[in-house]
C-alpha cells in the first residue's frame, strides 16, 4: 500500500496542470501499465486515481455500506453459518492488493505521460525563444 500511496504521491507532485490532461489519451504500448485506459482520458484517471487514494485514507468511507456490511455479518452468525475468517482476510487482501498493484501502474503511467507533455511543451518555448 505504501508503493500505491508514494505513485499518487509522485502523480500529485508532477502534475501541477490538470487541465492538461483533459482530451489526451494514453496510446497502446506493450506495457501492460498503459494497455487499460480504455477510452477515457487521463484527466478522468487522474481524478478517479485521487478520489480512489482518498478513499482508501479512509476520508470518504461511507457510513450507510459499513452499516450494511455488520447488519450482513450479524445475519450470518445469527444463522450458524460460520465462514473461514482467514480464508476471507486472505482473499480481501489478495485482492486489494491486486488493485493497488493496478492502480499504482496507471499512476506511474499518467505522471510519464504528463512529463511528455510538459516536455513538448518546453521544447516548442525553447525552439520560439531562439
Amino acid at each position: 500500500m505504501e508503493e500505491y500511496f508514494s505513485a499518487i504521491h509522485k502523480m500529485e507532485q508532477a502534475v501541477m496542470f490538470p487541465s492538461l490532461l483533459r482530451g489526451v489519451y494514453m496510446e497502446q504500448q506493450d506495457d501492460t501499465s498503459t494497455g487499460d485506459f480504455g477510452n477515457r482520458d487521463l484527466y478522468e484517471y487522474y481524478m478517479q486515481l485521487k478520489s480512489i487514494k482518498l478513499a482508501v485514507e479512509g476520508r470518504l468511507a461511507p457510513l450507510n455500506e459499513s452499516k450494511h456490511q455488520i447488519t450482513s455479518r450479524e445475519e450470518v452468525q445469527e444463522n450458524g453459518e460460520e465462514a473461514d475468517l482467514e480464508g476471507l482476510l486472505y482473499h480481501h487482501f489478495t485482492g486489494l492488493y491486486r488493485v493497488l498493484t493496478h492502480l499504482t501502474r496507471k499512476a506511474h503511467a499518467l505522471t510519464r505521460k504528463y512529463n511528455e507533455i510538459i516536455g513538448q511543451i518546453n521544447q516548442s518555448e525553447i525552439t520560439l525563444t531562439w
